[in-house]
């Protein structure tokens, strides 16, 4: 049988787990991934500006949560527990298809400015101390 991709996925059924963690209120997470710098390779007869990739530039990590803290299992007790600690801690995206990202990371977490009519939302902020690596989903036994 040919090999049929999907032609997108839903964000439906997206885990995000900090530590031990399953973050269970999120509402959405960052780039799983970041541009590279671009370094100067031009030369003087060169007519058009000539760049190379550098650095990945990942920027830090964003997760936006709703806020509770009324247990010590809540999403934002265990984030600012981490937070404290101050130790790298695993980080885990798994997609709907199988798919898994992975890096480790610093977290602080902080509770975002409200207003009247909405409902209060926590951002946690990791600090990457590793790219992402991808674990592709398992082939699937049809083909």
């Amino acid at each position: 049988m040919p090999d049929i991709t999907r032609q997108g996925f839903a964000s439906i059924g997206v885990a995000v787990k900090i530590g031990n963690t399953t973050i269970t209120n999120v509402q959405d997470i960052g780039d799983l991934g970041g541009a590279p710098s671009e370094l100067d390779a031009t030369c003087l007869k060169d007519s058009m500006k000539k760049t190379v990739p550098g650095v990945q530039d990942a920027k830090a990590w964003e997760v936006t949560y709703l806020y509770d803290n009324s247990s010590a299992t809540s999403d934002y007790r265990v984030l600012k527990a981490l937070q404290t600690a101050g130790d790298p801690v695993s980080v885990e995206v798994s997609m709907p298809d199988g798919t898994k990202f992975s890096s480790t990371a610093l977290v602080t977490t902080y509770v975002v400015g409200f207003k009247v009519d909405e409902l209060i939302t926590a951002k946690a902020v990791l600090n990457l101390q590793s790219d992402w690596t991808v674990t592709n989903p398992a082939a699937s036994g049809n083909g």
